[in-house]
């Protein structure tokens, strides 16, 4: 795999990094509760880890799983997406192709995505994504909804991982990857409570 597109990801995973301090400063300063909690997750064999963020929903699972499934139309709402086509789906099962816009639109990263979809005892619904082939070493994603409080409300559990096989130092994808994971959910909550047409 040419080393070009993974030397433009890891210039704007930093440069987004140094973006990213300045708002996270101008969010603690204003006195708004955080409400989505994030973390990393160490990966076995990597120095780099999962980026994990979890959002409670004041909505039912059935309304917010229709848009966890709505693969092609991601580029309305998941940040910096500029392109998401499914090109084969059956049943649970979804091959993806999805554009990513970095760096101010200075790169672009692109990869197809095996999509497939799982239920559980508890009610959950997990969706998860591993790369099929693209400009990036690794990629996985996973969602896992479930409902809480009598399924008036909806825990949303989404982890990611992006590894770029680049020898730098590994907290600065770590930390990216957080960030990416907080962001994704919070774009999700938007599009639950707004729409596609952003209006409530």
């Amino acid at each position: 795999m040419s080393r070009t597109p993974t030397l433009a990801l890891v210039s704007a995973l930093m440069l987004m990094t140094l973006i990213a301090l300045p708002l996270q400063r101008a969010a603690a300063e204003s006195g708004e509760p955080e409400d989505v909690l994030t973390a990393q997750i160490p990966e076995a064999g990597s120095d780099i880890s999962w980026g994990h963020a979890v959002l409670v929903l004041d909505k039912p699972i059935v309304e917010v799983v229709p848009i966890i499934r709505d693969y092609a139309n991601y580029v309305q709402f998941m940040p910096n997406f500029t392109k998401s086509k499914v090109l084969a789906q059956r049943g649970a099962r979804a091959m993806v192709y999805m554009e990513v816009s970095v760096a101010k639109g200075a790169f672009t990263l692109w990869g197809q995505l095996d999509l497939a979809e799982r239920a559980s005892d508890d009610d959950s619904v997990t969706v998860d994504a591993r790369l099929r082939e693209g400009n990036i070493d690794a990629f996985s994603a996973s969602w896992t909804l479930t409902p809480i409080d009598g399924g008036a409300r909806t825990r949303v559990d989404f982890r990611l991982y992006v590894d770029p096989a680049i020898p730098l130092p590994s907290t600065v994808f770590s930390r990216e990857n957080e960030r990416a994971a907080a962001r994704t959910v919070r774009a999700l909550r938007a599009r639950v409570f707004d729409g596609p047409s952003g209006s409530t």
